[in-house]
């Protein structure tokens, strides 16, 4: 069975309707897209779909494979089936980062990240959510004209369990961080292949920056994801060869930059970043 087939499959077993053209699937009981990215076919970008097709989901052959119980449960939750739970009800705590790491492995797309700061919120006793943040960096910006440097931090990553809508849940955390730190501004990046920002814009970030793809090899038996760049700069894959019998190379769909400022009320709300 190939990968649209096994998606098909899966989608038909949970009975949600949807419409088929090729590798992109339309559920129209919820208005979003889902498109398949086969390892041997050409990636659909955002531009090629048609504009009745909103919302799109990217899903990589390599990660449905290799995190599909995850993937399974997350398009479950965007297509209605998903267990609620209000962040105002849960408890926010500080945890370690190697706690963090491990909830981040289980349930981010990307897994752990190198962060100094880390959050979670547990319902019940149950972390259902957590977020990470770096260390501070200067950053030169222009405000009402004038060029000053902010004490700013990245939004690392955040993740809540697969099946669960924690309703507020991005919001509180980064409150707590806020609270805690005083950063002069937080900064954080989009994943295209799940959304365009739509939240970051809701917690009073500014879209300020397109990224591009990046580019990845992907093995074809083991499925494993490695980055081009972590290929020409990590030692740990100095011997590894690359050879298209083995690998095969893809892009993702790349990311989005926003930004938060948390300093002083700005008396015109210009907030610019620097050129």
């Amino acid at each position: 069975m190939n990968f649209a087939e096994d998606f098909t499959e899966f989608i038909e077993s949970r009975g949600f309707r949807f419409e088929r053209t090729n590798n992109l699937f339309y559920f129209p009981d919820r208005e979003i897209t889902i498109v398949l990215q086969p390892l041997n076919g050409s990636p659909i970008w955002a531009g090629t779909i048609a504009k009745e097709h909103t919302a799109p989901i990217y899903i990589y052959e390599d990660r449905w494979y290799t995190k599909g119980d995850i993937l399974r449960k997350r398009i479950c939750a965007r297509l209605g089936e998903f267990t609620s739970i209000f962040a105002r009800k849960c408890v926010i705590e500080k945890i370690s980062g190697v706690e963090c790491n491990s909830f981040m492995e289980r349930y981010h797309n990307y897994g752990k990240a190198r962060c100094k700061y880390s959050y979670a919120l547990r319902y019940k006793g149950q972390t259902v959510a957590a977020a990470s943040f770096s260390t501070s960096r200067p950053m030169p910006r222009v405000i009402n004209g004038e060029n000053i440097v902010l004490n700013s931090y990245e939004w690392v990553r955040y993740a809540s369990l697969p099946d669960t809508r924690v309703v507020g849940g991005m919001g509180r955390l980064l409150q707590a961080f806020i609270n805690d730190i005083h950063p002069d501004e937080v900064m954080s990046y989009c994943d295209k292949e799940w959304s365009e920002g739509e939240a970051y814009i809701r917690l009073g970030f500014q879209r300020v920056e397109e990224k591009p793809p990046i580019m990845f090899y992907v093995n074809k038996v083991t499925y494993e994801r490695i980055s081009a760049q972590k290929l020409q700069r990590d030692k740990v894959f100095r011997d590894l060869k690359v050879t298209e019998d083995q690998y095969v190379a893809i892009c993702n769909m790349g990311s989005a930059k926003f930004l938060k400022y948390c300093g002083p009320l700005l008396p015109n709300n210009i907030y610019l970043c620097s050129t």
